[in-house]
């Protein structure tokens, strides 16, 4: 690593340090491409798991002003009884082989609810194919979580073609001064870099407003796999009516630091909000990080707020010795996750049998 926080290339962590780099090369491929969604419906539904239903998170907080119909991110197995053929469902796994989002899949398509998959192969690319169902075919060779720009930009081509929304158009008046943050954020005079010296070897608890919570959402799980550290996120104005009082007392406090991601430019009684919930931290003695995120819409604020995360974290995992890419916990859950399946699979075709 360079002084001051750059991550060489041709070093350690070096397949993370690109991933991340290439997050707004892979929004604008992404977007790049007009997709035609003929489906009727009167509800969206996107449905996958960890870093492949975070894009939904943040397209769905993006839009929610201007959507003409109500959009839900589902990680649950079990779809909602409402899920019908009136349900529009964008499937989303990037490996294509997330059990959880497989089952998901089976059940959209028992109830003949329209669907679009997004997925860069497996099993969910093999049984679409076979079903007919639309696929959008994204590029291999990413860890899931770090192909956030394909699937933001593909998610938002398929919104805005069923909703009528503008995010496409917005991402792409986005790009230069995206490339310009990721320049900054990627040199030796890093904000990045910094926030990470402030918050590395305590627990940061990431707090947003309502509008841009999915972008506090992707910060903790980035912290969490890249820097291998416990983070959790939270919201203001919910964080007013019960996570106050956690902050008021008790020695854990000491453990852990909050980091707001404070928007510059949001409508005064959003600030006013936040502004209100620092000052009570304050009075309790707390230690608040203010991160500003500058932008005039939400889906420029939380493209930011995104940015900035993915490269803390990444300085986080340098400053613990640890390797981001690694992700042999997740791997062995998995294993075992797939076992229980089996047996309860196996069991159940016994009972059927007998």
């Amino acid at each position: 690593m360079a002084e001051g926080g750059t991550v060489n290339s041709e070093t350690e962590h070096s397949n993370m340090s690109h991933e991340i780099y290439n997050f707004v090369d892979n929004l604008k491929v992404a977007i790049s491409s007009p997709i035609k969604i003929d489906a009727v419906f009167n509800r969206i539904m996107i449905c996958g798991m960890g870093g492949s239903a975070i894009g939904g998170d943040v397209i769905k907080d993006c839009v929610i002003k201007e959507s003409k119909f109500p959009i839900t991110v589902q990680r649950f197995p079990d779809l909602p009884k409402w899920a019908d053929s009136n349900t529009f469902v964008i499937i989303s796994s990037y490996s294509g082989n997330t059990s959880e989002t497989l089952s998901m899949y089976h059940q959209a398509a028992e109830r003949g609810c329209p669907m679009v998959i997004m997925t860069s192969g497996g099993e969910l690319e093999k049984l679409g194919t076979e079903r007919g169902d639309k696929i959008v075919k994204m590029e291999s060779g990413f860890q899931p979580r770090s192909a956030l720009g394909l699937s933001m930009g593909y998610l938002a081509l398929i919104i805005d073609a069923a909703c009528g929304t503008n995010c496409v158009r917005e991402m792409k008046r986005m790009l230069p001064d995206l490339y310009k943050l990721r320049n900054r954020l990627s040199s030796d005079k890093s904000e990045a870099w910094e926030i990470a010296q402030d918050i590395n070897g305590r627990i940061p608890i990431i707090y947003s407003t309502a509008g841009i919570y999915a972008s506090a959402i992707r910060w903790k799980s980035q912290i969490n796999e890249n820097a291998k550290m416990m983070a959790f996120a939270g919201s203001v104005p919910e964080f007013n009516h019960n996570e106050i009082s956690g902050w008021s007392e008790g020695e854990m406090r000491s453990r852990c630091v909050p980091v707001f991601l404070y928007e510059s430019s949001a409508h005064k009684a959003i600030r006013k909000m936040a502004d209100a919930s620092m000052v009570s931290l304050k009075k309790y003695g707390q230690d608040v990080r203010v991160v500003r995120i500058r932008g005039k819409t939400p889906l420029q604020r939380t493209l930011r707020a995104v940015m900035i995360g993915d490269y803390v974290s990444l300085y986080l995992a340098h400053m613990n010795g640890v390797d981001p890419m690694d992700i042999r916990s997740i791997n062995e859950f998995k294993s075992r996750l797939n076992k229980v399946l089996s047996t309860v699979k196996h069991a159940g075709r016994s009972l059927k049998r007998n």
